[in-house]
């Protein structure tokens, strides 16, 4: 009877995910894919430019992708004893295939390089350009932020940093730049953009476009040890395979935002090792982790409500919650959070708080778009890119709430977060920094409560890869 239930819930999952791919594929409705165009609402744009020519090679990868699940659950003892090389294995083929997809889209591989040096797809880059010193920089940046370009002007300065040490190192090898100015880009605007490029920021620019999706797969090793410590080595097998097939996290490199969920996986995965051992230490490199990750992005703060509410529920599990191991959890992980600002102010002058300031009273969308219509569409989208196979089982999960702490933290940020109105337009690259989290329980309710076998979640990944071929076709994420 269950056996039959579980076939029945996969069936189902099918069925909803071809007719979804059909209706964004005949574009049946604009409404898919957001409300109203930008400005000053968002919908993602219809735009199907035939490459089915090239779409052999992501169909490659996600096919050896596949066949390595299958061998990982077939062959439990070999991968036992060889957990490291399998990571590695999956690190790479990941890293091969959202390479790949990129390859089959219509702009092709060249496009990461126009991603990161075009002002107004990033910004990020062109504000590391003239930077000369790091610590004048910082020590200048609450006065110049809004002097920068695109997403520069209303972010912390992690990214704009990131290419600036990129460049950093780059530079001690002349070589490298040298090489990097035989590329010539055929676009005519990313060409513009190429010849005004010093060589090595040339090759800054290309190592960088690959450099980021390598950094955004590295997200599976701390998936992994993080769901093998709630729920077991298997399902945290599946958590890597099925992160990997996440839409929003292929769809958007080589963005800021695609690699920034390792700072939210990693810092979860150290507050659960603070649990679990019982050291503060570990929970005070949660809060340092986060705020690492706040450095780059402020979409990281709602974070903390995630870890604070999955270690009440936890610690209430284990014994009745004490005030006074509150407190001393509370107080280390807020060192970790504050340490590195606060040494940031003393030795640099910049302050933190005062660039919040900034950012908050200046970012456009929160001021201009409709708070009530982004109430769904948050929700959706962030739905929509977790694949649709994943929101259908994340849904069924909600029914089995209350046996799962983790998802209860997850749903109570995730609620504050949506109705708080920060972000209204383009979550599904937003948000893509708590996907790690998606993977996580989407694979702990199929594999512990759906109990779908190896080929039911073999044909679970298919799908999710399936999705992000035909987004890729059809939708535009980035131009």
């Amino acid at each position: 009877m269950l056996k039959h239930l579980y076939k029945g819930n996969l069936t189902w999952i099918i069925l909803v995910t071809i007719l979804f791919l059909a209706a964004i594929g005949f574009d049946i409705s604009s409404f898919l894919r957001g409300p109203a165009p930008y400005p000053p609402e968002w919908q993602w744009t219809y735009l199907f430019i035939n490459t089915l020519d090239r779409i052999y090679l992501p169909i490659i990868f996600i096919s050896i992708l596949i066949v390595l699940f299958w061998f990982s659950e077939k062959k439990k003892g070999f991968f036992v004893k060889h957990t490291k090389l399998l990571l590695v294995s999956i690190i790479i083929l990941s890293f091969l295939f959202q390479i790949s997809v990129q390859f089959f889209s219509r702009a092709g591989i060249p496009v990461l390089i126009h991603r990161i040096i075009n002002p107004e797809l990033n910004g990020y880059f062109t504000a590391a350009l003239p930077i000369q010193n790091a610590g004048d920089f910082l020590n200048t940046y609450n006065q110049n932020i809004l002097k920068f370009v695109y997403h520069a002007k209303s972010h912390p300065p992690g990214a704009i940093l990131l290419f600036f040490f990129i460049k950093q190192l780059i530079s001690a090898f002349p070589v490298l730049g040298n090489i990097a100015s035989s590329f010539s880009p055929t676009h005519a605007d990313v060409k513009l953009i190429w010849e005004a490029l010093l060589p090595s920021e040339r090759a800054t620019a290309i190592f960088s476009a690959f450099l980021i999706p390598f950094l955004s797969v590295l997200s599976v090793i701390p998936l992994y040890y993080s769901s093998k410590i709630l729920y077991g080595a298997k399902t945290a097998l599946r958590s890597v395979f099925l992160f990997v097939f996440i839409p929003s996290v292929v769809l958007f490199i080589p963005i800021n935002d695609s690699f920034l969920h390792i700072f939210a996986i990693t810092a979860f995965f150290f507050m659960l090792k603070g649990i679990k051992q019982k050291k503060l230490l570990y929970v005070s490199l949660s809060g340092l982790t986060l705020f690492l990750g706040v450095f780059f992005n402020l979409s990281l703060l709602p974070l903390v409500i995630l870890l604070g509410t999955f270690f009440l529920f936890t610690k209430y599990k284990v014994k009745k919650l004490q005030f006074k191991d509150l407190l001393k959890s509370g107080l280390a992980f807020s060192l970790g959070f504050i340490l590195l600002p606060f040494f940031l102010y003393i030795t640099l002058y910049f302050d933190f708080i005062e660039m919040l300031r900034i950012i908050m009273g200046s970012v456009p969308d929160i001021h201009t778009r409709s708070y009530k219509i982004w109430i769904f569409y948050n929700l959706y989208d962030f739905l929509i890119f977790s694949g649709i196979p994943i929101a259908v089982v994340f849904l069924l999960s909600i029914k089995k709430l209350f046996l799962n702490h983790l998802l209860i933290a997850f749903l109570t940020m995730l609620i504050v977060l949506n109705f708080s109105g920060s972000i209204r337009g383009e979550t599904g690259r937003i948000l893509v920094i708590f996907m790690p989290f998606m993977a996580l329980i989407a694979a702990n309710f199929a594999t512990n409560n759906l109990k779908f076998t190896t080929r039911q979640f073999g044909i679970f990944l298919a799908l999710q890869a399936l999705q992000i071929l035909v987004m890729q076709e059809f939708w535009v994420m980035l131009w």
